[in-house]
């Protein structure tokens, strides 16, 4: 026995050596997550352009950040919230989507975070929808069936001051302070960073990557190449020349106008929420933060010309664009055919990219990293390793793509080309047709996979849940777009809706009792930054 086990260990030879192309969130990321999984067993070496403008206006993310990523880091929430500026996102706030208000003169939904409560393994969505179709000017769904809404349009932290949660929420950033805050620990780490540019790649025979020859005369070797140079896809597109996939037909949006906002936090407090603005050719995002908010128009080039996308975003903050420095981005909508190939896997960008809607970018960065680790090969690189990881990359985006993709058909705006050609002229998937059929009859909506420990990691099973049927019905409930039918087997329940009667008041009272006793966003994060902190962020962009 022991001498099949040696022999088995002969013929293994594990990686030693790993070299980051581009930093970044994506960069940085990625280098301390492995150096935290593998320690001093594996060199690392970060290769960053000085030059190279970074993605980033304000970056918003999805509730399992901390466990997925920082608490494998062994970092605290208070932490790193207070090195990068960060705030709260309790959802995300739609804003002028519908063509027109709701019977209390709204025209806006939250799509929440947390589980929707449940009677008799019935999700309170299907009770609610019951509700509806009885009384049509019932209650909107958000403020229905969850406690955070009343909550967040007071403008109050999902935490007590002790930092105790008190419902469900993601956070808000700034980008380059994550990526300069990570480089920091990632040095400490023993992370080797190098500030130069690719100049070639040399390659082995057999197609792998054999070394990155730099523009100041740096040769650098590793067993594994990781491309983190964002849409230039540097290594995995033109080194290793795998296609990418282009979806510009499933997701029409292909540019941004960015830039940060000055805000007044005590004249009108901190949201604890991004909001996304319905415009004509596309939306608009707003995270807020201590002292400003990010914002960026997302659109389409083939809709609008970037003049005038920047005079309609110019008029929404009421600001001049001559005397604002903007940030134009153009993005890539699709993914690698492969996201491993050989040697060289890419992550973030240079992977693949949606758009900022649903905030999947930072997601899709720590889901990939946390799946490398999880097929992480030795020097033969073995493809089945390979192929189930570039499987599980596939999945993630797809569902996604089809999630993000059902915001845009079921808004019922039609006042422009853009959102007719999102009726008319988008292409759908099967999974997503398939999912809006189960949608329309009552089912839930699930994604099509069972293995709870997709995307997230068996420490995320909840939100795989989450991902799936409180997605659906927040985003598709919030555009007026309902069921055809509540769930046939409700109708034979009549003493279990007497049941559900009874979550929807207790939700009343959490949001009553919540209200007394959490503190407002901006006096959290004030106690959290300093007030000091807090002045520096708004001079920094005034």
């Amino acid at each position: 026995m022991s001498g099949l086990h040696k022999d088995h260990s002969h013929t293994q030879a594990p990686i030693r050596s790993v070299v980051i192309l581009g930093g970044g969130t994506a960069g940085w990321m990625t280098a301390t997550y492995l150096s935290k999984a593998f320690g001093e067993k594996i060199s690392i070496t970060l290769i960053e352009s000085a030059t190279v403008p970074k993605i980033g206006v304000g970056e918003a993310t999805l509730p399992n950040l901390q466990r997925a990523f920082f608490d494998f880091l062994g970092i605290p929430e208070r932490e790193w919230m207070q090195e990068c500026n960060a705030s709260f996102k309790g959802g995300i706030k739609f804003v002028n989507w519908r063509k027109n208000a709701d019977a209390a003169g709204n025209n806006h939904f939250y799509h929440l975070f947390g589980m929707i409560p449940n009677h008799d393994n019935v999700p309170l969505s299907h009770y609610w929808l019951l509700r509806r179709m009885a009384e049509n000017k019932a209650e909107a769904f958000d403020y229905a069936c969850y406690s955070q809404p009343q909550l967040l349009d007071q403008n109050l932290a999902p935490c007590t001051m002790d930092g105790k949660p008190a419902f469900a929420y993601a956070w808000h950033f700034d980008a380059h302070l994550v990526a300069a805050y990570l480089a920091k620990l990632g040095v400490q780490w023993g992370v080797k960073h190098v500030i130069d540019n690719l100049q070639s790649v040399e390659k082995n025979e057999n197609g792998d990557i054999k070394a990155l020859l730099t523009e100041q005369g740096g040769r650098y070797e590793a067993d594994l190449f990781v491309d983190c140079s964002g849409f230039r896809g540097l290594l995995i597109n033109k080194a290793m020349e795998e296609p990418f996939i282009d979806m510009s037909n499933h997701l029409f949006c292909n540019s941004a106008v960015a830039c940060p906002i000055p805000h007044d936090d005590e004249q009108n407090g901190v949201e604890p929420y991004t909001s996304a603005i319905a415009m004509k050719h596309g939306w608009t995002w707003k995270i807020p933060m201590l002292g400003r908010f990010g914002s960026g128009y997302v659109y389409s080039r083939d809709f609008v010309s970037q003049d005038d996308a920047t005079l309609e975003f110019a008029k929404l903050w009421n600001f001049d664009p001559e005397k604002k420095q903007l940030n134009h981005i153009q993005f890539r909508t699709g993914r690698n055919r492969r996201a491993w190939v050989k040697n060289c896997v890419s992550i973030g960008l240079a992977s693949c990219f949606l758009e900022p809607l649903e905030s999947t970018g930072i997601y899709f960065i720590y889901a990939a990293i946390y799946q490398l680790v999880k097929h992480f090969p030795d020097t033969s690189f073995d493809n089945t390793l390979i192929n189930q990881f570039n499987q599980e990359i596939e999945t993630m985006y797809d569902d996604c793509r089809d999630f993000i993709q059902a915001h845009y058909l079921t808004s019922s705006r039609d006042d422009t080309p853009f959102w007719l050609a999102n009726k008319n002229e988008i292409h759908l998937s099967d999974n997503i047709k398939h999912k809006l059929a189960m949608y329309r009859v009552g089912l839930p909506v699930n994604m099509p996979y069972t293995n709870e420990e997709q995307y997230y990691g068996n420490f995320e099973t909840e939100f795989r849940n989450f991902w799936t049927n409180n997605n659906y019905y927040c985003v598709l409930a919030g555009m007026g777009w309902l069921p055809e039918r509540a769930l046939p087997k409700l109708l034979y329940k009549d003493e279990h809706i007497h049941k559900a009667n009874e979550l929807f008041a207790s939700i009343k009272r959490d949001a009553h009792r919540l209200t007394s006793t959490l503190p407002s966003c901006v006096d959290y994060l004030k106690s959290l930054h300093g007030v000091k902190k807090s002045a520096e962020m708004a001079d920094a962009v005034g």
